[in-house]
């Protein structure tokens, strides 16, 4: 006699399962890494009582923060939906796994947790955390729309991560804004440069969908070149202190020196692609601006759980689940190396390295 099965059951709880992550993935943490590293690396910029480093205070302008980027990540996907079609992305909205008035729903209940937190967060913190919704929304709403112009979403992602939310930080543990403003600023130099090469990855898909950012007006050689150029200064002004005799934060070395050397290598790969076929210059930038980018963002959290292991808690489940959902939601393994997948074919679309004219935007 054989016993009932209980498949129903476990196809029922998988799919509960499978649904109640799409909550948490529309919310797009992984992107959120970057900030809660420089978060980190801020709160720790000061030496002060263990006690203290790990109390609520950080904790609520932490949440705070990323509450605020993730009402704003939720809305980039509804705006962004045409050139993330593209570009291969934006699956949540092109697979109708949410509809646009469900993601309107995610965003304001986001930004209702942010606004909750806020009242928990220092004075000193306001203005900041202020500032970083006003830059998250103008980034991806209309009539603005930063991350549509050019230089504007250069300046935008740098200041955004790399400097607001260093201070944001910072603010949970002191008073004193100047330090902190100083010492975001190579941070603010090396997301730049990781940036950029974000838009490398894009380049076609956003041409077609009319966004012009800053790598479709000046080109993808002229892009990698900057890069390099941003990631050189944010590892000279990390290591200017020992120059002057002073105190170098060394972990902040590391992750500029590490990064600059990526950016050296991609740039000098992306150069090697002008006499090679389309559909192996494509593969091959795919995977050079991808380890351009994933190698500076894996050293800056690293970084941050170098001052305060706490972060691996939360990053390395992050990181585990994420892989699993995305495989079992959509058939792609993310987060993966770029050299362990094959790249993808390019897309119907032609945009030359160094484009000939700039579009002018309307």
């Amino acid at each position: 006699m054989s016993l009932p099965t209980n498949a129903p059951e476990r196809h029922f709880v998988a799919r509960a399962a499978l649904r109640a992550a799409d909550f948490l993935f529309v919310l797009r943490p992984l992107i959120l890494v970057p900030a809660w590293a420089f978060y980190s690396l801020g709160a720790h910029a000061h030496r002060a009582p263990r006690s203290f480093e790990h109390s609520a205070v950080i904790q609520s302008g932490f949440w705070c923060l990323s509450g605020v980027l993730a009402t704003a990540y939720v809305l980039n996907q509804i705006f962004d939906v045409e050139s993330d079609r593209l570009n291969g992305k934006g699956l949540f909205l092109t697979r109708r796994v949410f509809r646009v008035r469900s993601m309107l729903l995610i965003a304001l209940v986001c930004f209702a947790g942010a606004s909750l937190l806020y009242h928990n967060t220092r004075p000193v913190q306001h203005l900041p955390l202020i500032a970083a919704l006003l830059l998250s929304l103008v980034y991806s709403l209309p009539p603005l729309r930063l991350c549509a112009r050019p230089w504007w979403d250069l300046a935008a992602n740098a200041i955004g991560y790399g400097g607001l939310a260093f201070v944001i930080g910072g603010g949970a543990v002191s008073n004193d804004m100047i330090p902190l403003v100083l010492g975001a600023v190579p941070w603010v130099l090396l997301v730049a440069a990781t940036f950029l090469h974000t838009t490398i990855l894009d380049v076609e898909g956003d041409a077609a969908a009319g966004k012009h950012t800053t790598t479709v007006i000046i080109g993808e050689r002229r892009s990698a070149l900057l890069s390099l150029g941003f990631g050189l200064a944010a590892f000279l002004l990390s290591i200017a202190p020992l120059l002057r005799g002073g105190r170098v934060e060394w972990p902040a070395v590391i992750v500029t020196g590490g990064s600059l050397a990526a950016f050296v290598v991609a740039y000098y790969r992306l150069s090697l692609t002008r006499d090679h076929s389309i559909a192996e210059r494509y593969a091959m930038r795919s995977r050079t601006s991808s380890y351009a980018v994933q190698i500076p963002t894996a050293l800056v959290a690293l970084g941050a759980a170098w001052k305060d292991p706490v972060l691996l808690v939360l990053l390395l489940p992050l990181l585990a689940f994420a892989h699993v959902y995305n495989h079992a939601r959509f058939g792609v393994s993310y987060p993966g190396w770029p050299g362990a997948v094959s790249a993808p074919s390019p897309p119907e679309v032609s945009v030359p390295s160094e484009p000939a004219s700039a579009p002018r935007l309307r």
